[in-house]
């Protein structure tokens, strides 16, 4: 379907400080905190450096999105393509992203390896707003039916919430990554099914053995 391409982009990349009790930053595009508990010095780090990639999602800075990518994924997903479709979403003409809200939820144990790779695995919760900015697009009840039953399929109908006045659409999804640093620095990946499936062949067998 024509422009569904846009929506499936902005899905796929608004895809990716110590607290006590929650914090939230009171704006458009806020990051909150659920209470995590007493941190150790490498959460503390993996949590910042959480925050700081995921407002680089939030902003398309596509330097540093491709900068904190887990860089063997780019053996298997073409980094300039990656690079063309964050520009077309953020350069889009047919859609905005009206807010990107996170919410993290956990960041799990940091696992030292022999060889000095550390590795966790983060939850967060985000909601993101996607406003229509094409009448052509999606303006029939035949689209619209196609698009919710689309999305419903794949992130359930309670979290999706279609508004054909304001031609907006709101998903919430839960979110999990991966966070290694190995000699290059802090990097990320996605943590789902699509993700899993690849993960054998671009993860040390030592981090895929970690894997819950």
């Amino acid at each position: 379907m024509k422009h569904f391409k846009y929506l499936t982009l902005a899905l796929l990349v608004v895809t990716l400080s110590a607290c006590i009790g929650d914090k939230k930053i009171n704006k458009d595009n806020s990051i909150s905190y659920a209470y995590l508990g007493t941190l150790t010095k490498n959460q503390e780090i993996v949590k910042n450096e959480l925050i700081a990639y995921l407002n680089n999602l939030k902003t398309f800075n596509t330097e540093a999105i491709i900068s904190k990518t887990y860089p063997k994924l780019f053996t298997v997903i073409d980094a300039t393509h990656f690079k063309q479709y964050i520009s077309v979403m953020s350069n889009s003409k047919d859609i905005m992203v009206d807010h990107y809200n996170t919410h993290i939820t956990k960041i799990g144990s940091v696992v030292t390896f022999p060889d000095g790779t550390k590795f966790a695995q983060v939850q967060y919760d985000s909601d993101t707003k996607i406003i229509f900015l094409n009448p052509n697009l999606y303006n029939t009840e035949t689209s619209i039916n196609f698009l919710y039953d689309v999305l419903i399929h794949k992130y359930g109908k309670e979290n999706i919430e279609i508004n054909l006045k304001e031609r907006s659409l709101s998903v919430k999804k839960e979110e999990k990554m991966l966070v290694i640093q190995e000699k290059n620095g802090w990097k990320f990946i996605g943590d789902n099914k699509e993700y899993r499936q690849i993960y054998p062949s671009i993860l040390p067998t030592e981090i895929l053995t970690q894997l819950k």
